[in-house]
């Protein structure tokens, strides 16, 4: 959707505005300024439904390889490729008239934007409901405050149901609320596969919503990959006027998991990250069972929470019953965080012959062996007990979203998406 290729923005800077006159009227064409490169040689690729976060200090270049991409800059060398219908919230109030009132500047963008009348009427009450900034909506947007202008901004921008979205910090203001309502929306947009860049300052914005992570320093592309290598590496290094471009490389390199084969020869090791909970959790009422220490695990039996695809590992739950039951059906599920369903497994536990009845106040072990063929990302796990009396499902106890956990990234990892099918590429030339 977006390609860069050696991208670079050169400034001409005179001492005082009289240098410029002079080199403009100078007949020798001597030059009375110094070059700077605000961007210099940038090259990156970004695909379809892929969210990119671009970090780096003040002055790094963030804001203008986003003008240079929107075209508000036309750039001194390289090139740019589109493919897509593109917004782009890039200043606080830019594109506003601060004399008109919310309103008049919603129609106001409607119609710079090629929406009708009966479009804008449509469209219109959602934008409001959206923005969530009450009567000021009717008021001039001199009087709004720089939260209230973000959220008219973000709801504006969405209206236009954009291919390519990009934002330039301005989720920074704004209330925490409305925050997560911003970053829920660019979620749904990653699901309908819209493609988003994304600059912030925070790393932990960046770890939360995108794919990958690119750092700039100085006009110049640091390292581009795994969000929290590179903005973990950026919060160590990011401080300094002047970096080691190699010795950062090299250390970017190092952290990379290595290839899957050499993890595939023995059990693998258990990364446990404490940060990793679930905050969604929805825990059912107990009608005859309960289910308690949900963890991942191993092949050794150690927890674990950060996994590598096509290794081994059990999904582990306990379930104490209150009563004795026959007819009892075992539940797992796998879901992305967007809460769509990958896929599980519901297993009666007489038909596998494992045992024909519970009995009550009696805790059993679950364990579910898999292997993982998830791609990099975040999921998590449900759980659930379940008996057939009379023909009728009842559900003895659930938990949705019971264990969270990532898949870490591999550099020599082409695959996409959520799950790899393995696909073996043939090439054969005619005779």
């Amino acid at each position: 959707m977006i390609e860069v290729s050696k991208l670079t923005k050169t400034y001409h800077l005179y001492r005082n505005p009289k240098d410029r006159l002079k080199e403009a009227l100078s007949l020798s064409k001597q030059s009375y300024h110094t070059d700077f490169d605000a961007l210099h040689d940038v090259t990156f690729s970004i695909k379809k439904s892929e969210i990119v976060g671009i970090i780096g200090n003040n002055g790094s270049g963030k804001s203008t390889l986003l003008k240079l991409i929107t075209g508000v800059l036309t750039p001194t060398s390289g090139s740019i490729s589109l493919t897509g219908k593109i917004t782009a919230l890039l200043e606080l109030g830019a594109g506003f008239n601060p004399e008109l009132t919310g309103i008049e500047n919603i129609n106001l963008h409607g119609s710079l934007n090629g929406f009708s009348k009966e479009e804008m009427e449509n469209k219109t009450q959602e934008i409001i409901d959206f923005a969530e900034i009450g009567d000021f909506i009717y008021q001039p947007l001199k009087t709004y405050s720089s939260g209230m202008k973000a959220r008219l901004a973000f709801s504006l921008a969405i209206l236009v149901d954009p291919e390519i979205f990009i934002i330039d910090e301005v989720l920074s203001v704004g209330d925490a609320a409305f925050q997560r309502k911003c970053f829920a929306k660019l979620e749904s947009f990653k699901e309908q596969g819209k493609t988003i860049l994304f600059v912030s300052h925070s790393a932990g914005q960046i770890v939360q919503l995108c794919h990958r992570a690119i750092w700039l320093h100085k006009g110049h592309k640091v390292i581009e990959g795994n969000t929290k290598i590179v903005t973990g590496l950026y919060q160590k290094y990011g401080s300094k006027k002047e970096l080691d471009f190699e010795k950062i490389q090299e250390e970017f390199q190092s952290k990379l998991l290595p290839p899957e084969k050499k993890q595939a020869e023995k059990h693998v090791q258990a990364l446990c990250n404490p940060k990793i909970q679930a905050k969604s959790t929805i825990i059912y009422e107990e009608n005859g069972a309960k289910i308690s220490n949900v963890k991942l695990l191993t092949l050794d039996l150690e927890e674990t929470n950060l996994i590598y695809k096509n290794s081994e590992y059990f999904y582990s739950y306990d379930v104490e019953f209150f009563h004795t039951y026959q007819n009892v059906n075992l539940a797992m599920l796998v879901k992305t965080k967007s809460g769509f369903e990958i896929g599980g497994k519901q297993v009666p536990i007489l038909q596998e012959k494992i045992i024909s009845t519970v009995q009550a106040n009696q805790v059993y072990h679950v364990k579910w062996k898999f292997k993982n063929i998830l791609n990099q990302g975040t999921y998590f796990f449900n759980c659930g007990v379940n008996t057939i009396v009379n023909d009728e499902k009842i559900v003895l106890h659930r938990i949705l979203d019971a264990y969270m956990f990532e898949v870490l990234p591999n550099q020599n990892d082409f695959a996409n998406n959520v799950v790899d099918f393995d696909f073996k590429l043939q090439i054969e030339t005619s005779e």
